[in-house]
Order: C-alpha cells, then sequence, then structure tokens
C-alpha cells in the first residue's frame, strides 16, 4: 500500500506541473499574439517587435516629428521606449552612437555641419551627401527626407521689399552695400555660406550688427536695418508683415528632417522604413508652423506639454490616413 501511495503521489505532483507549465504556455502566447496599446492611443494587435528606443532633441517640431514616429511604429506592432527632449545636437548624438536610443529626427544641415562638410546647394544631392558619409563613418541609416525646411532665410517688411526693389536674395546681392543686416549669431555663419551661390556674405553688407532675433524685426521695422535673418519655420513672419526673399539659388543649406536609425537595429527590422516613409511627403515646412502653433495654443490653455504634442502628432496622422 506504502508503494502504492507513492506512486499516486508522483502522479498527481506531475500531473499538477504539467497543469502548470500549460497554462504559462497559455499566457505567455495570450500576451505575445494579443493586443498591444500604446500610450499614444490606438491599438494594434501580432507579435510585438522591439522594443525601439525613440527619442527628440528638445525642440516642439521634434518632439512632434518624434511623436509621430511613435505612434507609427506602435501601429506596426512595435514596443517603443521614448525619450522626447532628449538634449542637443550633440547629446543626443552621444545617445545613439552609443546605442542609448535606437531612433530620432535628424536634419540634413544639421548633419553636413556634424560632416564638416558644405552644402552642394542642391537638398538632393546633400541628402545623399550624408546618408552615404552617416551609413559609413557612424553605421547609421537615414530613411526618407521630409520637403520641410527648418533653416536659415533673409526676411525683410513688405514695405522695405517694395522700397528697395528686391523680393530674391540675387536682387538684393547688388543692393547689399547700402543696406544693414541684422542676425542672431547663430546665422552669421550662414551668411557668409551664401558666397558660393551668391557672392553674398556679411561683409557685403554696409553693416552688419549681431542682436537677439527678436530685435532683428524692430530694427527692420525701425529702419534701423533694412535686412535680417530669419527662421524658415517661424509662422509669426507673415503675420508681422514680412515676407521672405526668395532662396533663388538654394544658397542657404536645407534642414530637412528623416529618421535617423542605428544600422543594426534597421536590418533587422526593415519595416521600420516602409512604416515611417509614407510620413515624409506629408512633412512640409507650412504643416511645421501650423503643428507648432496648435502645440503652443493648447500650452496657453493649460494643456500639458506631453499631452499637447501627443493630440496634435495623432490628429495630423489620422488626417492623413497614416493612423
Amino acid at each position: 500500500m506504502t508503494s502504492l501511495r507513492s506512486l499516486q503521489t508522483k502522479f498527481l505532483v506531475c500531473f499538477a506541473l504539467v497543469a502548470l507549465l500549460i497554462l504559462s504556455a497559455c499566457g505567455t502566447s495570450g500576451n505575445s499574439g494579443g493586443t498591444t496599446t500604446g500610450t499614444g492611443g490606438g491599438s494594434t494587435s501580432g507579435t510585438s517587435k522591439g522594443p525601439i528606443t525613440v527619442a527628440s532633441k528638445l525642440d516642439t517640431e521634434s518632439q512632434l516629428i518624434a511623436k509621430m514616429y511613435t505612434l507609427l511604429l506602435r501601429k506596426a506592432g512595435f514596443t517603443i521606449n521614448e525619450k522626447p527632449a532628449l538634449g542637443n545636437n550633440t547629446i543626443i548624438f552621444q545617445a545613439i552612437s552609443s546605442n542609448q536610443i535606437d531612433l530620432y529626427p535628424e536634419f540634413t544641415a544639421t548633419a553636413l555641419n556634424k560632416l564638416g562638410l558644405p552644402s552642394a546647394n542642391d537638398p538632393k544631392k546633400d541628402y545623399e551627401t550624408v546618408k552615404e558619409q552617416y551609413n559609413q563613418k557612424y553605421q547609421l541609416t537615414w530613411l526618407d527626407a521630409s520637403p520641410l525646411n527648418d533653416g536659415y532665410a533673409l526676411c525683410t517688411s513688405k514695405e522695405q521689399s517694395q522700397k528697395g526693389g528686391f523680393t530674391s536674395i540675387s536682387q538684393l546681392t547688388s543692393k547689399a552695400s547700402g543696406l544693414v543686416l541684422t542676425s542672431p549669431s547663430d546665422g552669421v555663419s550662414f551668411v557668409d555660406g551664401l558666397k558660393s551661390a551668391y557672392g553674398l556674405t556679411t561683409k557685403s553688407f554696409k553693416q552688419t550688427k549681431t542682436v537677439d532675433y527678436a530685435l532683428g524685426f524692430q530694427a527692420v521695422k525701425s529702419n534701423q536695418a533694412q535686412v535680417t535673418v530669419c527662421y524658415t519655420t517661424d509662422g509669426s513672419i507673415t503675420q508681422n508683415g514680412f515676407v521672405f526673399l526668395n532662396d533663388d539659388k538654394h544658397g542657404f543649406p536645407e534642414f530637412n528632417p528623416a529618421p535617423l536609425v542605428r544600422n543594426s537595429v534597421a536590418q533587422k527590422y526593415p519595416d521600420i522604413a516602409t512604416t515611417l516613409n509614407p510620413l515624409a511627403p506629408d512633412l512640409t515646412t507650412d504643416v511645421s508652423i501650423q503643428l507648432q502653433k496648435q502645440v503652443a495654443d493648447m500650452k496657453q490653455s493649460g494643456t500639458s506639454v506631453s499631452q499637447a504634442i501627443t493630440k496634435v502628432a495623432t490628429d495630423f496622422l489620422t488626417s492623413k490616413g497614416l493612423l
């Protein structure tokens, strides 16, 4: 009897262990093949991929674009770790170089500066240059770039443009010696970079004053200056009665954003490219201006930055049929 009870006990223990293993296996398959819900809204059925760490620089525009990447990748079944507003150019490049992050939106002219290369005065050639060089030097992959240009331009008031007879940088060049230019400190080198396309530098002007960004517009309004350096995604330009001078020879390098991905991650998950590339054509300069204004308006009404960015990014992707 003792021997029989012993056998019965062993059988019951084994049966219990098998049952636990079956339940455990069922639970695991349910988690991996079930529905994954992201923090940005929406859910995706299928096996989770990743995790992928998506980061952004400090500015609102970069955070918006990174949030769009996150939302699209989550829809495609990726598990995403977010690091919004991680840091400036140096910090975020160090992070992706040391495998702390996997992907973030980078800008073509920023990459040219990192490589120490001049612009070819052709956005497509600049993109191909940084794409090739980043792959060779840093093992980083550039996906498709957007037409959005968050770069530098020359601006003036409508009155000054009409009075001076210039609407483009080519027309401005022959008149520069009689005009005063203002520029924020970060814009001076880019004006000097116009030499190859137009033969124009800061020394071509009657005087060049380095001032805070907002003060440049005040100087033009009061006729203490006639031209100022401005940012192409500044939505207040047209609102304040100013105009962009047409960069007809592409003298200013374009800052076109694109997903920058570690090579090993891009190779492991080729569907990152097929997921994010369809977004590229929809991101234009005008769209960026509009979306940043929406975020600013929501912040003024008391919404947190994170919530505003998520809401604006979600609504935009939905309107384009991407989410």
